[in-house]
């Protein structure tokens, strides 16, 4: 950054501009030279900040505008230089073009910093307005000060008038520096928007004291002074460079209390000195007056504090009882919760069990603490539970969820649906939340249901849905056979026992047909006392000699109630590797007629039996 070297380089100047002033041969164009310098280089920093890309558009704005003034000022200082070379001894008190150029370029740079400023509304404006006032008053009672000085005093109409604009300039370069330093907020660098203010006060405040000025006793030092608003001006641009926080010292409350007590200090010091030297005259009477004034706005000011702080402490009273009585609701929510709440570390150990740990699992939630989430929950599957925590203990922030089988501490299964969520970034917590519900009643609702959707009431078989899925997951699996199966003389049995003995026997039957299969073979009931069996991975042999087995074992009586049934039934078995199932269906129901027709009890079907 090229910042640091601009500042040291204006600092050479004045040094160099100094010397030339106390000890050269042309101190008054030495110094007007200067001037036009340090505002050349005001110019031209500012510039290159209103020409800046990256800079934001309220900035930018900001700096094309004080590079106007720079324009003005610059052209003022070569216009007086021109002066002095031509003139000597040029008297400036009177209406000229460069005293009215530095007037304008002054209220011109003053105008558009005021209005890139934010401005708050209700109390901090009040206050605000309330600071500066106090700091513009002491501005004002310096002025006054100063300037009625006997001999010294404005003389003239003109004078006057530029008394009064460098006092409002001095006045409202007092607002705008009080305004930064007291907010701290501007769209350029408060620290540049301070030195700016300074520089536009001391040209304010040249203009207001003027005759003092032009008929000092020591004419060399006031060469010098000149100096300082100009180099205020050029270093505006380069603190700018530096960057926002360049002024950290005076900001906010600090600055809100000692704008203020500075300000009423330097009042009483001068009060003080001016009753000591020359006792009450307007003059001390003015600066009295001042003081009055400052003191009661401080008192005012200090008034108002008071009253905002009352009502903060009120507020805040109630924002604790608010927050109180919220924590006591949420803690009462969280105790009687069914639902348990578990807080869980990168390790997966335990932190935090809320007390519904207890009734759903039959485990102390305070000795959970310390402990794994495993040794608590006791999963059935444990890999189930690493997967669903796994992501989360790595640091995701998401959010999973899952059905977990679980143990009680008595032992009895308990299915849990965990939702766990990675809060482990989340300072507040620094872990993994696991919100536990016990739904076991659910998940065994879900299961009847699911159950009951594709089995027989009845006999608990599969019904005709499930086997045609099943069939249909075999038909890759190799040579299969279905065994289609009809009761003998079923009618005769619900015609003289009753419904309700035919149903037990249709449930006997079904029992009898299970045990009579492999486990893995599926057992179904297509309807009334038809019923069918798939074999998986088997021989045509194997298929006629289970289908051999069924008849043999329903042939044992069957006692339901004081009667004796000998239930009979036919049995077709058909087999094949590629045929889908309702083909098999077909051959196997055509075989079955052939065993009914044969009073076989099973045939196989071959080929062109159906014709």
């Amino acid at each position: 950054m090229l910042a640091e070297p601009w500042l040291s380089a204006l600092l050479v100047m004045f040094g160099g501009a100094t010397i030339a002033i106390l000890v050269g041969p042309a101190p008054v164009i030495a110094s007007w030279v200067t001037q036009a310098a340090f505002y050349a280089v005001f110019v031209a920093l500012s510039w290159r900040l209103a020409m800046h890309g990256t800079r934001p558009d309220r900035s930018r704005r900001f700096w094309r505008a004080a590079t106007v003034s720079g324009v003005l000022f610059f052209a003022a200082a070569v216009l007086r230089t021109v002066d002095e070379i031509v003139e000597p001894g040029f008297d400036s008190t009177a209406w000229t073009v460069p005293s009215a150029l530095l007037t304008v370029g002054s209220a011109w740079l003053l105008a558009s910093m005021l209005t890139g400023l934010p401005y708050n509304g209700g109390a901090a404006r009040r206050d605000l307005w309330i600071d500066a006032a106090t700091v513009m008053v002491a501005a004002a009672v310096f002025i006054w000060t100063i300037a009625l000085t006997g001999e010294k005093s404005a003389e003239g109409p003109e004078q006057l008038v530029w008394t009064a604009i460098g006092a409002i300039i001095l006045l409202v370069s007092a607002f705008a520096v009080t305004h930064l330093l007291i907010t701290g907020m501007a769209p350029f660098a408060v620290a540049a928007g301070v030195v700016i203010g300074f520089g536009a006060a001391l040209h304010g405040l040249e203009r207001a004291l003027n005759p003092q000025v032009m008929n000092a006793d020591d004419g060399l030092l006031v060469l010098v002074l000149r100096l300082v608003p100009p180099l205020f001006l050029a270093i505006a641009p380069a603190v700018e460079r530096l960057g926002p926080e360049t002024l950290t010292v005076l900001r906010g409350r600090r600055a809100r209390v000692l704008a203020p007590m500075i300000a009423l200090g330097t009042t009483q010091i001068l009060l003080i000195a001016q009753l000591s030297d020359e006792g009450l005259t307007a003059r001390s009477w003015g600066t009295a007056m001042g003081t009055v004034v400052i003191a009661g706005l401080i008192i005012a000011r200090q008034d108002l504090l008071l009253l905002e702080n009352a009502r903060l402490v009120g507020r805040l009273d109630r924002t604790v009882d608010t927050v109180g009585r919220k924590e006591r609701w949420f803690r009462s929510l969280v105790e009687h919760a069914s639902d348990c709440t578990l807080v869980l570390d990168r390790q997966g150990v335990i932190t935090y069990a809320t007390p519904a740990l207890h009734p759903m699992l039959g485990r102390d939630p305070d000795a959970a603490v310390g402990r794994t989430v495993s040794e608590m929950l006791h999963p059935v599957h444990s890999a189930r539970l690493h997967t669903l925590l796994a992501p989360l203990l790595a640091g995701s922030s998401a959010t999973e969820a899952d059905e977990i089988e679980a143990r009680r501490s008595d032992g009895t299964a308990v299915w849990l649906n965990v939702i766990a969520t990675g809060r482990l970034d989340d300072k507040a917590v620094e872990g993994v939340v696991l919100n536990v519900r016990d739904v076991s009643d659910t998940v065994t609702l879900r299961n009847r249901l699911r159950h009951d959707a594709s089995h027989d009431q009845l006999t608990g078989l599969a019904n005709r849905a499930l086997f045609n899925e099943r069939a249909e997951a075999l038909r890759d699996a190799g040579t299969r056979a279905v065994l289609l199966l009809d009761l003998d003389q079923f009618k005769d049995v619900n015609d003289r026992l009753g419904h309700l003995a035919g149903d037990e026997l249709l449930r006997i039957v079904a029992q009898r047909i299970r045990h009579s299969v492999r486990p893995d073979d599926t057992v179904a009931r297509l309807g009334g006392d038809e019923f069918s069996v798939i074999l998986a991975h088997t021989t045509e042999a194997v298929a006629a000699a289970t289908a051999r087995r069924i008849v043999d074992t329903l042939a044992r009586p069957v006692s339901i109630g004081a009667q004796t049934v000998h239930p009979a039934a036919s049995v077709g078995v058909a087999v094949s590797a590629d045929k889908p199932v309702e083909a098999l269906l077909r051959d196997a129901d055509a075989a079955m007629y052939a065993a009914k027709r044969r009073h076989s009890g099973t045939e196989v079907y071959e080929p062109g039996a159906r014709d």
